[in-house]
C-alpha cells in the first residue's frame, strides 16, 4: 500500500484538462463504486470526491483520505483521516449542493459516524450515533460481506440521503425489522427532527426515493407479520423542514385498480408527485403473472390525485413502439422520471424478471437432504433485459416507446426473495447494483439529457466485450443512441456523470492494484 505522500502524488500525476487522458493510481487494494461521488450543482458536474484507504497510521489505526477533484480531474485538495484499523466501513457518501456527507459504520463500537465537509474539504461537523439496534448491526454485517465480494451496491435500509441545500436524512431499521426511523441533520450534523413508524401491529419498511428542497419522497411497505408474504405499498411524503407527514397513500388507490409502483419523482415546478408502475387485471395480485400495461399518475402535495393514464401493451405501447416488439413477460423497473423543458415526461426503464434458479433448487434439495440446515440459495434468479424509454406528452398521451436492446444477464437473488413480489425484488436488485443502468445526466436548461447503461456486446466468434450505452436527447429533441467500448482488462469498472459532453470512466485492475480515471467525450 502506498504511503500518504506517494498516494496523493499518484492520484493525479499531472494536472490536465484534456479529455480522454487516463491517470494511473497505484496502491489500491480494493475499490468500490461508492468511493467516488460526483459534485453536482444545478444539474452540472463541478468535480468529484474520492474516499480511499491508505497505509497504517500505527498498530491500531489506519489512514483514510478524501481528495477533491475539479470537473477536469485536477486535484483541488486532500485531507487525511485516522480511523481504527479494520473496524470501519464507508456506508455511503452524498453531496447536497452545499456540503459533502459521509456516513461510516464502526463495527467494534457498533456505532454510525457522520462527517460533513464543504466542497473545499473544510470540516463542517460530525456526530457519533450509538443508538444502533441489533437489526442495524446485522444489516451492516451483511453489507460488509457484499462489499468484500465486490458488490457495488449498498443496502437501501440504512444510508444517508442528501436534502438539497438543507442537510441529510439518515434512515434505519427500528427494532427487529418491525419498523423504521428517519433523522434529519443540517450541514453541521445538528439534528433537525426525528420520526419513526408508529406503534402498530403491522411490519413496516421504507426506501427513501428522492428529495427536493421541500419534500422527502418515500416508498413504504406494510405487511401483517414477520412471515407474511403479502406486502401493501404506500406513497409517503414528508416535509423536510419539520418531519411532518404530508400524506400516506396506498399505491392501489381507490376502486378496483390493481397496481404496482416501480418509480416516483417530485416535480417541483408543478408541485406534483409523479408515479409510474404496472397495472393488472381485476382480481389478480400485483406482480403475479403478466401485467396489462403501465400507468402514470400525478398527485398534488395535498395527496389528491390530479390525473392518471393507463397504457396497454397490446394497443397503446404497440402503436407507440412503431413495429418494435416489446417482451411483456418482463417486469419494468423505473430508474428515472423527468419532465423536460419541452413539457414531455421521459421515463427510463429497465426490464427484469425472476426465473427458477437451478442452483437454488439444488441448494434447497441439499439442505433438505441434510436435515434442512444451512443457508440455501434463493429458488429464483434475476434476469435483466432491455432498456426502454417511455415518452409521455403534456396531455398524457403516449408519444413513443423506444427499446434499446442489450444482452440478457442473470443475477443471484438473496435468499428469501421468493417470498416477495417482483416490485420489491426490483428495489433489492437496485440496491445491490444488479441492474445495468448507471446514471442520468440532465442539462442545466433541462433541454437535453444522457441516460447511461452498460451492455455486453458479442460479435460472432469473439469474446463478449463491455460497452457503454448512451441514450441521448439532443438539442433537436430527437432521441439517439451511442456506444463506447470499456476497458477489456479491468477487474471492475464504474461510470459517473461528468462535465457537459463527457462521462467519467473508472477502471480497476485488481492484480496490479491500479485505478484509472479518465474523461471520455460523448455525443450529445
Amino acid at each position: 500500500m502506498l504511503n500518504k505522500h506517494s498516494l496523493l502524488v499518484a492520484l493525479l500525476v499531472a494536472g490536465t484538462t484534456a479529455f480522454s487522458q487516463t491517470q494511473t493510481l497505484d496502491g489500491f487494494s480494493s475499490i468500490s463504486g461508492r468511493s467516488i461521488t460526483p459534485i453536482i450543482n444545478i444539474n452540472e458536474v463541478k468535480g468529484y470526491s474520492l474516499f480511499y484507504k491508505g497505509d497504517k497510521a500505527d498498530r491500531k489505526n489506519s489512514n483514510y483520505g478524501i481528495s477533491i477533484f475539479d470537473e477536469n480531474l485536477n486535484k483541488v485538495k486532500e485531507i487525511n483521516l485516522v480511523k481504527p484499523k479494520d473496524n470501519y466501513m464507508l456506508v455511503n457518501n452524498v453531496f447536497n449542493d452545499q456540503a459533502l456527507g459521509f456516513m461510516f459504520y464502526n463495527f467494534k463500537d457498533k456505532a454510525f459516524e457522520i462527517e460533513t465537509y464543504s466542497n473545499d474539504l473544510t470540516k463542517l461537523g460530525s456526530k457519533v450515533i450509538t443508538d444502533v439496534t441489533r437489526r442495524d448491526n446485522i444489516t451492516m454485517q451483511e453489507s460488509l460481506k457484499l462489499n468484500q465480494d465486490g458488490n457495488t451496491g449498498f443496502t437501501a435500509a440504512i444510508n444517508i440521503l442528501a436534502i438539497p441545500g438543507k442537510g441529510f436524512v439518515k434512515n434505519s431499521i427500528n427494532g427487529q425489522g418491525k419498523g423504521w426511523r428517519l433523522e434529519m441533520f443540517d450541514n453541521t450534523v445538528q439534528t433537525k427532527w426525528k420520526i419513526e413508524s408508529g406503534d402498530t401491529k403491522d411490519y413496516e419498511s421504507i426506501i427513501p426515493m428522492e428529495a427536493s428542497e421541500k419534500y422527502l419522497l418515500i416508498s413504504l411497505f406494510k405487511r401483517s407479520g414477520a412471515m407474511s408474504t403479502k406486502f401493501e405499498s404506500y406513497l409517503l411524503l414528508i416535509d423536510v423542514e419539520n418531519g411532518k407527514k404530508m400524506f400516506e397513500l396506498p399505491v392501489e388507490g381507490a376502486g378496483n385498480e390493481v397496481l404496482s409502483i416501480t418509480g416516483m419523482t417530485i416535480d417541483d415546478q408543478n408541485n406534483e408527485i409523479i408515479t409510474v408502475g404496472d397495472y393488472y387485471s381485476k382480481g389478480s395480485k400485483p406482480g403475479v403473472g403478466r401485467s396489462l400495461g403501465f400507468y402514470t399518475k400525478r398527485f398534488g402535495i395535498d395527496g389528491k390525485e390530479k390525473s392518471k393514464k393507463f397504457y396497454s401493451w397490446a394497443v397503446d405501447v404497440k402503436k407507440a413502439a412503431r413495429n418494435t416488439v416489446i417482451d411483456d413477460s418482463f417486469n419494468n423497473f423505473t430508474h428515472k422520471i423527468t419532465r423536460m423543458e419541452n413539457g414531455k415526461t421521459y421515463i427510463v426503464v429497465e426490464q427484469f424478471k425472476r426465473n427458477v434458479s437451478a442452483m437454488g433448487v439444488a441448494s434447497m434439495a441439499a439442505a433438505v437432504a441434510f436435515g434442512g440446515g444451512g443457508n440455501a440459495a434463493s429458488l429464483l434468479k434475476g434476469v435483466v433485459g432491455n432498456m426502454l424509454l417511455f415518452v409521455v406528452n403534456p396531455d398524457l398521451s403516449l408519444d413513443e416507446v423506444l427499446q434499446f436492446s442489450k444482452r440478457k444477464t442473470s443475477v443471484t437473488l438473496q435468499s428469501g426473495s421468493e417470498l416477495y413480489g417482483p416490485g420489491i425484488t426490483g428495489h433489492f436488485m437496485k440496491s445491490y447494483g444488479d441492474f445495468d443502468y448507471q446514471f442520468f445526466a440532465n442539462s442545466s436548461n433541462r433541454k437535453t439529457f444522457n441516460a447511461v447503461y452498460v451492455n455486453y456486446d458479442k460479435e460472432k466468434g469473439e469474446k463478449a466485450k463491455k460497452v457503454v450505452g448512451n441514450i441521448i436527447l439532443g438539442e433537436k429533441q430527437m432521441v439517439t443512441i451511442d456506444q463506447i467500448d470499456m476497458p477489456a482488462k479491468a477487474s471492475s469498472a464504474f461510470l459517473y456523470p461528468a462535465k457537459p459532453g463527457h462521462i467519467m470512466m473508472v477502471d480497476y485492475l485488481k492484480k496490479e492494484k491500479q485505478l484509472g480515471m479518465k474523461l471520455v467525450k460523448i455525443n450529445q
